[in-house]
Parts: structure tokens; C-alpha cells; sequence
């Protein structure tokens, strides 16, 4: 496998394993991905701030943690080349 990117809404099994071998896989990658900090981006927002990030390659998890205030945002798709590992 030359690269991995697995997100518990979008990633059900690994085709070429079983069922118990996929899920302790898929298990393994969300617990790390989870626990790994040097793995985590954290924003602190400030009025006009912008981030962007590829959505091939990223896993994205808004926290509310900005309540009152509102978050906006507006998603564009650029066509690029495909990402490699």
C-alpha cells in the first residue's frame, strides 16, 4: 500500500483483508490518528483568519469551541494532480 488516509464517516473495511483483520487495522489507524498530537492542527480564530487544506490527504474535525461567535465557510474544489505518499 503506498498510502493510507482512512476517516471513520467514509472508510468501511480494507478489501484485501478479512473482516477481523480490517477492522484491527481501521481500529489501530483511528486510535493513532486520535492520540498522535504532532498529527492535530489547532486554529485559534481571529477575525480574517483563512486556512485551507486537502481534503485527499487530511482528515478534518471542527470542535465548537468558538460558541457564541459563528464560523463561516465556503468549500472550493481545485483540480490538481493526485496526491502521492
Amino acid at each position: 500500500m503506498a498510502g493510507c488516509c482512512s476517516s471513520t464517516p467514509h472508510t468501511s473495511h480494507i478489501p484485501q483483508l478479512s473482516s477481523s483483520e480490517s477492522a484491527a487495522v481501521l481500529g489501530m489507524l483511528y486510535e493513532h490518528t486520535a492520540r498522535t498530537p504532532l498529527l492535530h492542527c489547532r486554529v485559534r480564530w481571529q477575525p480574517n483568519t483563512m486556512t485551507f487544506w486537502d481534503n485527499r490527504c487530511v482528515q478534518h474535525h471542527a470542535v465548537w469551541d468558538y460558541y457564541p461567535h459563528t464560523r463561516r465557510g465556503r468549500r472550493v474544489a481545485i483540480d490538481g494532480t493526485r496526491p502521492r505518499a
